[in-house]
């Protein structure tokens, strides 16, 4: 499990524009999956009170993935 902020998680999701991105339903944590790998990061504290600023950040984290694709 890793730490990372929101513009971290940005640039790695630039850096790594294959990755889809998802949130767990049990954990508050970003998934981030490349075919057989997944990358866990701890979600963010601003995220994990609002779910709805969540699944927009998650939203926004596969279209600048698929941007730059």
């Amino acid at each position: 499990m890793m730490k990372a902020d929101l513009e971290e998680l940005m640039v790695v999701s630039c850096l790594f524009p294959s990755m889809k991105w998802s949130s767990s339903g049990t954990r508050p944590v970003l998934v981030a999956r490349e075919g057989n790998v997944l990358r866990l990061y701890w979600m963010p504290l601003l995220l994990w009170l609002d779910e709805c600023c969540a699944e927009r950040f998650i939203e926004q984290l596969n279209r600048k993935a698929r941007a730059s694709a």
